[in-house]
């Protein structure tokens, strides 16, 4: 080519590069590059992703923020749109809350206490909430007829507040409570058996709070908003064995929305195979206990609240299996097709004799865990993957794709 020529033609070629640098094509013949992933966790397609972790620790901070508040920040930034927390007599020592004059019931906890409403508040679409009433009652004792009257307005009142005050916001509440099977047990001993008075006193407490969130719904005028009830068990092996546990003797009794399992008794030194197998047995037997009930929004009605594995910061092979070992709980959850599976939290607060178990996302020197990293490029992966496929569909996927997708990163993670 002459010398001339190619002054000519240089500054075209350079013009035409970059105009296909700029809208993205290519010259190979395939009309285009694939455009880049986007880190952006800012808005957070509105979907169940299914993992999420709980912020119920009193442990330690960082911020400036209420305990409560900077936990909520901490998993949002993660990428969550799912929050556990806690509402009860002993929630405002958990998160540092000094309230001069002391609430009497729910809503005057959350009504008073701006952390409370700042968490909520924020974008989270699925929100879990530990309930327990603070009237003083203990049902434990009895619940005769004007403290059912107490501990059901109660309930009702925290129930038509929310639907009020997150009216067409998209969000769905899932109050229950904590590991109802240590309820039943004040000792903590699991070869003891509960009394029948405990036992028929838990089935009226929880018929209560069932009826009342269901009186509420009823009665409000709010769309786009959703509340349900679930209750909590955490020794489910003692009624597949046929003895007195929540699972046996509680839950046919309650026409309850939801059943959360604390599935630590089934999770331990497991094989993947022996640890899916004993889930997959625990959440059948669960809902061969449950009354059907209609309007529900789950292919299934049980999930695990919590699940989590200790560490050994001095030891790496034991970091390394706990990384491993939450992975393949994350696996089973949607193999088993589950609703949610809430970790083990995001602060910690289990320790023995002083000594951290590691069971939270980010340690009490303010570093990410491994895990938290799991969790956050599940959210990318995810939520670009619903964004994307919304863009192209005009809708979000089945609950079955999502759970295809989601198996598909996992395994990338």
């Amino acid at each position: 080519m002459k010398k001339g020529m190619q002054r000519l033609l240089l500054p075209l070629l350079m013009v035409i590069f970059f105009a296909c640098k700029k809208d993205g094509t290519n010259n190979t013949g395939g009309g285009g590059t694939t455009p880049p992933v986007s880190n952006d966790l800012s808005k957070l397609e509105a979907y169940n992703f299914v993992l999420g972790t709980h912020a119920i620790s009193k442990s330690y901070q960082f911020t400036s923020d209420n305990k409560l508040v900077e936990q909520a920040k901490r998993v949002r930034e993660m990428g969550s749109n799912i929050l556990k927390i806690s509402m009860g007599p002993n929630s405002t020592d958990i998160y540092d809350i000094t309230e001069t004059t002391k609430s009497t019931t729910v809503l005057d906890l959350f009504t008073k206490n701006l952390p409370y409403r700042t968490a909520l508040d924020m974008d989270f679409r699925y929100i879990f909430m530990w309930v327990h009433t603070l009237t003083g009652i203990d049902w434990k004792n009895g619940i005769n007829a004007t403290q059912e009257k107490t501990l059901y307005d109660e309930m009702y009142n925290f129930v038509s507040h929310l639907l009020t005050r997150y009216n067409n916001t998209g969000k769905t509440f899932l109050i229950g409570n904590w590991e109802g099977d240590w309820i039943l047990l004040p000792s903590y001993d699991r070869t003891q058996t509960p009394s029948p008075t405990f036992v028929s006193n838990m089935v009226k407490w929880m018929q209560i709070r069932q009826k009342a969130i269901d009186d509420a719904k009823a009665a409000s005028t709010a769309t786009n908003v959703s509340v349900y009830h679930y209750i909590e068990a955490n020794l489910v092996e003692k009624g597949m064995a046929g003895q007195v546990c929540v699972a046996e003797s509680v839950l046919p009794n309650v026409n309850v929305d939801l059943v959360s399992y604390s599935s630590y008794e089934a999770i331990k030194d497991k094989t993947f195979a022996k640890t899916k197998s004993d889930l997959e047995a625990i959440f059948n037997y669960l809902e061969t206990k449950l009354q059907p009930k209609a309007g529900l929004p789950f292919s299934r009605r049980v999930f695990i609240g919590e699940y989590g594995y200790q560490g050994n910061a001095a030891n790496s092979a034991s970091m390394l299996a706990q990384t491993s070992e939450t992975k393949e709980l994350m696996r089973i959850s949607f193999e088993l097709n589950l609703p949610f599976a809430l970790h083990w939290q995001m602060y910690n607060n289990e320790y023995e004799n002083g000594v951290s178990k590691q069971m939270s996302l980010i340690n009490e020197s303010g570093t990410k865990m491994p895990l938290y990293f799991t969790h956050q490029n599940f959210y990318i992966k995810m939520n670009n993957y619903l964004k994307a496929y919304k863009t192209t569909n005009g809708t979000y996927p089945s609950t079955e794709d999502y759970r295809k997708k989601a198996l598909e990163v996992l395994a990338t993670l």
